[in-house]
Formats: structure tokens, sequence, C-alpha cells
């Protein structure tokens, strides 16, 4: 059964992102041919900030990708 993580994205104090999240979850769930799981960004310590040049220099950290553990799809 593919796995397929909805990510939350916003990890600001007052984002509306969650209800939105949730709801997209909701829906999905009602699916029997995939599992989905809710990832939010909050539950990792991504380096947002802390790396030496920004993204667009050169390829992506490999510890930024380590968050997706093992879903098949991300939406």
């Amino acid at each position: 059964m593919n796995r397929i993580g909805i990510i939350l994205g916003s990890t600001r104090p007052n984002r509306n992102g969650e209800q939105v999240a949730h709801r997209v979850l909701e829906a999905a769930s009602r699916r029997r041919d995939a599992y989905f799981e809710l990832l939010d960004l909050r539950d990792y310590p991504l380096p947002h900030l802390d790396e030496p040049l920004p993204p667009v220099a050169g390829p992506v950290p490999e510890r930024a990708h380590q968050a997706a553990g093992g879903e098949d799809r991300l939406v």
C-alpha cells in the first residue's frame, strides 16, 4: 500500500494551514488504497536559517530530506 505524506508547511504561531491540512487528511483517509499521514514541519528540526548558503546556491543538504521518512508520495 502506498504511503502518502500530507505536509503542513507553515510553522508560524497563528497559522491557518493546520485546519486545511486536517481537512485534507480527513478527506484523503476515506480512500482505502493508500495510507495517509500528516507531516507537521513543527515536529522536525529542519535547518531553515542555519545553512551556510541559500538552497539556490547548490544541492539541498541531506538532512533536509530526512523528515520525509519513507512516504511514497508527498502532498
